[in-house]
């Protein structure tokens, strides 16, 4: 009959944990998340003024954030793409022209860098002479694997820098093979490069004509297919990378003032439309202290990647319509820098990865800080080896007492320090002990051994020893013990750049790991009911 009841108990057990598991991540308003729900509150540089040009919806804003003249008397700003020189410094690369001639005379643009000795968000100081001489537009760039750098126009002159500091040369315009295409004034507008990790070239036009070089940044490019779906339905700005193992385009619609999110495997065929970037209606662009604002365009956007994941998008943006924007009057268009969570994005998001774009090692979870030591288990086993990441994680070895996926003796931890990056979260892989000899030990109440490197595993929750109510385990080094109260943090990782198990959020410490630790007491007093009842039954 004891047998019957532990089994019963442990199939409950089962049930109620996959019952409180934690859903997939969600966008706030309960929907599936998409591109824009991994944007973030931006940093305050300098205070946020509302003494400055701009339609009411654009203020009060932090005129030091991006690129712009919060005067609006010398220039207007578009485009924007930033690279970072060896030195650390942000250097950001736009358009500029005459506020004095309105909007309208953005074709006669020229190419203007800027450089921020502090922060990624600016505040960006255009230097005193312009790099470039003559009319360009639309530029864009990137870091090329030798460590140089390299800026790309419209109509495709190509510019290369050894280093930020040093003078930008011009090295001619890309060459283009149709192969069966047309070659039309959009093939060199509006254009964006990446070099794949096998060091071939994709550029992306205006037009969704995609185009690849083997080897030379100035091609030949061969166009190599059409994007037709997003051809004929009125998008343009095209910015286009690979992170977590696929390539990824941002597509804006300029009629509908809004963007949408693709995703291909080798950057050239089945793009799969995985819904919203960014809207500018939306309240996506707010600032640490909750102010938002709403620019009525926001368009040429831009990606700024640190080790292997986006970190910041740039966008071009304007507080009116174009045609309302006149010489002299109190509204203009800057380049802002907007915070981006690109390690939880790829991880959300993983790729099958390939040679030319790879998944990152560390897996989409992020690359940096190493994953804690997976707690060890009661007797006999031990807990599941370490993930290294990985889109999931290795949940550990499963124990030899029953459905767990650490730990022995039932159901044990969750996850080593793979998967969800916790550290020996519910004690390691000591988990509930169920089974074990006439004690009715299931793990004997230990810890979880040694906890994650950032968690505080606690001693696991067991039925103690004679199967009376939860005892009190030896909790693992910083743990809270007290009969396998939940780890005070569980971090597994650092949750900026490290965090390579995956997720770097913890186990055990709140929200709905709090009412699995209640679960798992009441499972203990369950258990420790029926030993009892069958006891008696034995009598």
């Amino acid at each position: 009959m004891r047998e019957v009841i532990g089994r019963a108990s442990v199939k409950w057990v089962a049930a109620l944990v996959v019952m409180g598991a934690a859903p997939p991540a969600g966008a706030a308003d309960g929907g599936t998340k998409t591109l824009i729900d991994y944007f973030q509150p931006t940093p305050i540089v300098c205070p946020l003024t509302s003494t400055t040009w701009g339609a009411p919806g654009v203020l009060p804003r932090d005129t030091c954030n991006g690129l712009e003249d919060s005067t609006n008397k010398n220039w207007q700003y578009w485009d924007g793409k930033i690279l970072q020189g060896p030195d650390g410094k942000y250097h950001l690369y736009a358009g500029q022209w005459p506020q004095d001639k309105g909007f309208a005379d953005w074709p006669q643009s020229t190419i203007v860098e800027a450089v921020s000795n502090g922060s990624l968000m600016g505040s960006y100081i255009t230097s005193a002479t312009t790099p470039f001489a003559g009319k360009e537009q639309n530029v864009t760039g990137f870091v090329t694997p030798t460590g140089g750098y390299a800026l790309l126009d419209s109509p495709g002159k190509i510019y290369t820098s050894s280093s930020l500091t040093d003078p930008w040369t011009s090295v001619g315009s890309i060459a283009i093979t149709a192969n069966g295409s047309t070659i039309a004034t959009a093939t060199t507008e509006n254009q964006t490069i990446w070099q794949s990790a096998d060091n071939s070239y994709l550029i992306i036009a205006r037009n969704f004509q995609e185009m690849t070089s083997a080897k030379n940044i100035l091609g030949p490019y061969v166009i190599q297919a059409t994007i037709p779906s997003l051809q004929s339905q009125g998008y343009e700005d095209p910015v286009v990378w690979c992170s977590g193992g696929q390539y990824h385009l941002v597509a804006n619609m300029y009629n509908a003032r809004k963007a949408n999110h693709f995703t291909s495997a080798d950057g050239i065929h089945n793009w799969v439309n995985k819904g919203l970037a960014y809207d500018p209606t939306t309240d996506f662009v707010r600032y640490t202290d909750g102010t938002v604002n709403h620019w009525y365009k926001m368009e040429r956007p831009g990606v700024f990647l640190q080790k292997g994941h986006v970190a910041a998008f740039t966008f071009a943006v304007i507080d009116v319509d174009k045609t309302l924007d006149l010489a002299n009057d109190t509204h203009g268009s800057k380049i802002i820098v907007v915070p981006f969570d690109g390690i939880s994005f790829d991880r959300d998001n993983p790729g099958p990865g390939s040679a030319a774009c790879p998944i990152e090692a560390g897996g989409t979870g992020g690359t940096g800080g190493s994953s804690g030591d997976a707690g060890s288990g009661g007797s006999p086993g031990t807990g599941g080896t370490t993930s290294t990441g990985g889109s999931s994680g290795e949940g550990g070895t499963k124990g030899a007492g029953g459905g767990a996926q650490t730990g022995t003796g039932g159901v044990g931890a969750f996850a080593g320090s793979g998967g969800l990056g916790a550290g020996g979260a519910f004690g390691g892989s000591g988990g509930l002990g169920t089974g074990g000899g006439s004690s009715g030990s299931g793990g004997s109440g230990t810890g979880g051994g040694s906890s994650g490197s950032d968690g505080s595993g606690t001693g696991g929750i067991s039925t103690g020893s004679g199967g009376g109510l939860p005892s009190t385990g030896s909790a693992g080094a910083n743990a809270n013990g007290a009969g396998g109260s939940p780890a005070s943090s569980g971090q597994g990782g650092s949750t900026a750049e490290s965090a390579s198990s995956g997720c770097s959020c913890g186990v055990g410490g709140s929200g709905s790991n709090r009412a699995l630790t209640e679960i798992a007491l009441l499972v203990g007093i369950t258990l420790a009911i029926g030993r009892r009842r069958g006891r008696r039954r034995s009598k």
